[in-house]
């Protein structure tokens, strides 16, 4: 009698098979949600850093002026730039801030009642050119 309830509760080759198949189906569709969780890791700062990249303290070097003539400009002047403004700290002309939106590689800085355009022209790890009404500002960090 035991033997035969033993028998009933076996499982037959096809439930088996059954069972291993939806088993693997979960364990793959686990798989492709880490893997998916995996590749926007690794390309998330990817996509922020094209965003933000200009978002630094930049050091001014120099002013390429818009008849080629190039300023050379004192230590101490820096641009601060974040996500929405442009704050210049100039050692002889105080700080001014410039709001600003953002559209690819052009800004639309705002200063006073006019938006004017400036355009990344450079940007890396360390250098940022920035073309704006006055002329090219060179900067580095």
């Amino acid at each position: 009698m035991i033997w035969k309830l033993k028998k009933r509760n076996k499982l037959s080759y096809l439930q088996i098979l059954h069972l291993h198949t939806i088993y693997m189906d979960i364990k793959m569709h686990k798989i492709i949600i880490c893997l998916a969780i995996l590749i926007t890791l690794i390309y998330s700062p990817l996509l922020y850093s094209k965003e933000n990249d200009i978002q630094f303290k930049w050091k001014l070097i120099e002013v390429i002026a818009s008849d080629i003539d190039t300023i050379k400009i004192d230590d101490g002047n820096f641009f601060k730039i974040d996500n929405s403004g442009i704050l210049q700290i100039m050692k002889k002309h105080g700080n001014r801030y410039y709001p600003y939106t953002r559209e690819g590689k052009i800004l639309h800085v705002t200063s006073g009642e006019v938006v004017r355009k400036w355009e990344v022209l450079h940007v890396d790890e360390h250098n940022l050119r920035l073309d704006s009404p006055l002329g090219i500002y060179v900067l580095k960090r």
